[in-house]
């Protein structure tokens, strides 16, 4: 299952993808967006909360967080997913400015808390990232 935090921007096309080829679809949506228009065939939460209160049900609704990069958002929900210890891989390509990239460019390692044992595992290409979310989906199912 695929999950979202809307159908707007890369979220449409995702989830657009995701159902086209049968995959199920759940978004968990911020108050903001409970009147926007959603593709039949996904399964919508709305939540009633504020941009980050979702992104916590959001992170913890999830086996692994995959980041396409975003703005401070999407770096919450990174941060959120390390602190819990959600997988993060994240797709970093090279001239990006993305705020999330700021984070790749400060902890290349992956690693931002040493106290943790998680870190975001980057990847320079979506044939790549795919691979390994399809390698931690298949030994992580909750």
């Amino acid at each position: 299952m695929i999950v979202l935090g809307g159908y707007r921007g890369l979220m449409r096309a995702v989830a657009d993808a995701a159902l086209e080829r049968g995959l199920r679809v759940l978004m968990v949506i911020p108050e903001a967006y409970e009147k926007d228009p959603f593709p039949p065939g996904s399964i919508i939460v709305r939540t009633g909360l504020g941009y980050r209160e979702r992104s916590l049900v959001l992170v913890r609704t999830s086996d692994i967080l995959v980041s396409l990069g975003g703005g401070l958002g999407t770096l919450f929900e990174e941060l959120i997913a390390h602190s819990i210890g959600i997988p993060v891989l994240r797709l970093v390509i090279p001239g990006d400015r993305l705020t999330t990239d700021r984070l790749a460019s400060c902890f290349p390692s992956g690693v931002l808390d040493d106290r943790l044992q998680g870190k975001t595992d980057y990847s320079s290409n979506g044939r790549e990232l795919a691979d390994k979310v399809c390698s931690i989906a298949s030994s992580t199912r909750r």
